[in-house]
């Protein structure tokens, strides 16, 4: 978070009246701001941007290279507008009329899925793979890994695409799929645009084939052309086939009716010179000797049917029908109907009534008594269908004598009937005559069918790849990527949940700043021996301000119990505190150094002393305090270890004797420094803080929440902690002075003066 820049308005000069000089002062320091806070961005994640620059260009510039090239040929169609007249023959296809979307619709035929599958059969392009994706082979290695299919399930990828591969498919569909499949990778590389407002158009393609490509590109023209004869020589035998079947209907048509003419004078009569009445005459007195003999037969046919009906219901039944009817089959079976019986009433007499013989012979007679009634019924069938027919053709015969003595009256309307009939007979021959006239000229017309386009240019071979242009795609890429990661930039900016000044840290909460504690080289050792050994590094020099900000907090020198805490471990707390007291000692005041962690003890190895014995057993009356005081052998630095106990710590930080210890040692030394556990991990922060007389709240630069900052800095100040400032560890002082807070630059922008 940046700060506002604050400008102070002359005495003299009312607030809100500003001149026009002012004005553009303004402005100009805003703009000057804008900058310095831009390039104070691009500069503190200069890495993270050109990352993104290097990984966003390097992969363009791979793609780029191994992205095949591509040719581009080109030919120029151009639809007529003028029209050759040879013959005045009304067409049977209209030429096109080449308006706007007339050139539109033929750009959709040729940019149509049917005329692209023309050029694929022409070419064989099935069997090329630039275009069928099944004869290319498989990738290998790392492009092998990029490949989606190879790390990504295949249903996904289905579904991604709404397709399903788990459908069965027959040969001949598969087959049609792969045909799709190249007919649309054929059109990915086609392009077809009218060339302005011209007639032309100009019909391109793609191929990694310079020679393919224009082979593609003059086949598509050459069949557009062909195309179109095709269609018109299609529409000319479609008309000439409708006029064969019409003329062939008509033809016969006007025979029908001439014919018709001439029956009709025939059957009236009307070119006999004995006259009409005579040929009706005639067909009545013929009519009449059919009808009486029709009348006749069907009157015997009921007379026979109704007599052996009768015979076949009577108690001799069948073989009275025979006798009657004299039919061979009935008196065969009547026959074999007696030799049965008699054989049954030898049986009966032979072997009894029971004997198997004897059922055998009785079920033949039954069996052949039932044959016989079926053959009776069907001869009594036979008989009823001689009746029925003799009924209809007594019918028949009556309906035509009928027609015939109604013919008689209609021979006053004869010759109305004779001139309908010639009129029909022809309008019939006229559009017989007219259509087969039609047929010839249209005949005539198929010879001399001209396509409406030409070919103004033929597609040269490319000598050079129309694509990929490698440096527009790595410029691009070079731009996206810049803007990418600058966006990246402004995000982890935003997204930044930690305290970047300690200016930040006093407009939040109000406590003023201690300064900063630059962070120290990677192997330069320990804060606490860094300082003795850099003592003119900018480490050294913010102990020494440190140093300086406390004696100017406590002019009078009472407030001697100095307590340095964090909000969580890890924020640099112990190692801040064994550098101060070193610092401390190695200026000659005395100083003495408690590690109040008795949950994690570091600070004996951070002076390179032992923890035998320390706090634990001062406060536990296993010691007197002068038994554990160890002296740092570099600084003179009295330093009392955390020691070993069982004892919960917050017991004894909390006790009397933790008091008495303090006051006693106030009172011996200048300083007393305390290493605190952090105050929202453990509880024996809180207390003490509230027997420290300053605390020293340090925040870890950039890493610490500002949540986390501000809750810990809340706890010591509700114990009564009396907390003197913020000081901020481990701060990068590059990075820092490209903030623009008023404390940017720090140590950094004057490095010279120190020695790291």
């Amino acid at each position: 978070m940046a700060t506002q820049d604050i400008q102070e308005q002359p005495p003299h000069q009312p607030v809100g009246r500003r001149n026009a000089g002012s004005v553009s002062l303004d402005l100009s320091a805003s703009a000057a701001t804008a900058v310095r806070r831009t390039t104070g961005l691009l500069r503190r994640h200069k890495l993270l941007i050109g990352t993104a620059i290097v990984l966003g260009t390097g992969l363009a510039a791979l793609v780029a290279l191994r992205m095949t090239p591509l040719y581009t040929a080109e030919t120029l169609i151009m639809v007529e507008h003028r029209k050759n007249t040879v013959l005045n023959f009304q067409d049977v296809m209209s030429d096109m009329n080449p308006d706007i979307s007339a050139l539109q619709s033929e750009v959709a035929i040729l940019k149509s899925p049917a005329f692209a599958e023309k050029v694929v059969k022409r070419l064989g392009l099935m069997n090329d793979p630039e275009f069928n994706a099944s004869l290319r082979p498989e990738p290998t290695g790392f492009w092998a890994a990029l490949n989606p299919r190879n790390w990504i399930p295949a249903g996904w990828i289905d579904a991604l695409r709404g397709t399903r591969s788990d459908l069965p498919l027959s040969p001949e569909e598969t087959a049609r799929n792969q045909t799709t499949a190249v007919v649309n990778a054929v059109l990915d590389n086609v392009a077809v645009r009218p060339q302005g407002r011209s007639y032309v158009i100009a019909v391109s393609f793609d191929s990694e084939d310079p020679r393919k490509a224009s082979l593609v590109a003059n086949t598509m023209a050459e069949l557009y052309l062909v195309d179109q004869l095709d269609e018109k020589f299609k529409a000319s035998q479609r008309a000439t086939r409708w006029l064969e079947e019409r003329i062939a209907d008509l033809r016969k048509e006007a025979q029908t009716t001439g014919d018709a003419v001439e029956k009709y004078r025939a059957q009236n009569g009307l070119t006999a010179s004995s006259g009409e009445n005579t040929v009706v005459t005639q067909q009545l007195g013929a009519l009449n000797t059919d009808y009486m003999l029709a009348r006749t037969k069907r009157q015997e046919a009921e007379a026979r049917l109704r007599e052996v009906t009768a015979l076949a219901e009577s108690p001799r039944g069948v073989s009275a029908v025979g006798e009657v009817l004299g039919s061979p089959l009935i008196q065969s079976l009547r026959q074999r109907e007696v030799d049965i019986q008699r054989r049954i009433a030898d049986a009966s007499n032979r072997y009894g009534s029971r004997h198997p013989a004897l059922q055998a012979l009785q079920s033949e007679l039954r069996d052949l008594q039932g044959q016989m009634r079926t053959d009776v019924a069907k001869i009594v069938a036979n008989l009823g269908n001689e009746v029925e027919l003799a009924k209809s053709r007594e019918a028949g015969l009556k309906q035509s004598l009928d027609q015939l003595e109604a013919k008689q009256n209609e021979q006053q309307q004869s010759t109305v009937g004779l001139r309908t009939l010639e009129r029909d007979a022809s309008t019939a021959q006229a559009m017989y005559e007219a259509l087969l006239t039609r047929s010839q000229e249209i005949a005539s017309q198929g010879n001399i069918q001209q396509p409406d386009a030409r070919i103004v240019s033929e597609a040269a071979i490319p000598l050079d790849p129309s694509q990929p242009n490698r440096k527009v795609i790595i410029l691009l890429a070079l731009i996206a990527s810049g803007t990418l990661g600058v966006l990246l930039a402004m995000l982890r900016e935003r997204a930044d949940s930690g305290f970047r000044s300690p200016h930040q840290f006093e407009t939040a909460t109000g406590v003023r700043s201690l300064g900063i504690v630059p962070r120290i080289p990677r192997f330069g050792g320990s804060p606490a021996s860094y300082v003795l050994d850099k003592p003119v590094s900018a480490f050294a020099e913010s102990m020494q301000n440190l140093r300086t900000s406390l004696l100017l907090a406590n002019p009078d020198g009472r407030q001697k119990v100095i307590l340095f805490s964090s909000s969580v471990p890890g924020e640099g707390k112990s190692s801040v505190a064994a550098a101060f007291a070193r610092t401390c000692a190695n200026a000659g005041q005395r100083t003495i150094l408690i590690d109040c962690d008795l949950r994690r003890k570091c600070l004996h190895d951070m002076l390179d002393l032992a923890n035998p014995r320390g706090l634990t057993e001062v406060l536990t009356g296993a010691c007197t305090p002068d038994e554990v005081i160890q002296t740092d052998p570099r600084t003179g630095l009295a330093f009392i270890a955390a020691g070993h106990g069982s004892s919960l710590p917050q017991d004894m930080l909390g006790s009397s004797r933790m008091h008495q210890l303090l006051t006693r040692l106030s009172m011996e030394y200048d300083r007393v420094v305390l290493d605190s556990p952090p105050v929202l991990a453990v509880s024996e922060g809180k207390l003490l803080a509230a027997l420290a007389d300053q605390t020293v709240f340090i925040v870890r630069w950039g890493l610490t929440k500002r949540g986390t900052a501000m809750a810990g800095l809340k706890e010591l100040v509700e114990a009564g902690g009396e907390v003197v400032g913020v000081l901020f560890s481990q701060v990068d002082t590059r990075r820092h002075a490209q903030y623009e807070f008023p404390d940017s630059g720090r140590y950094h922008g004057y490095r010279r003066y120190y020695a790291n």
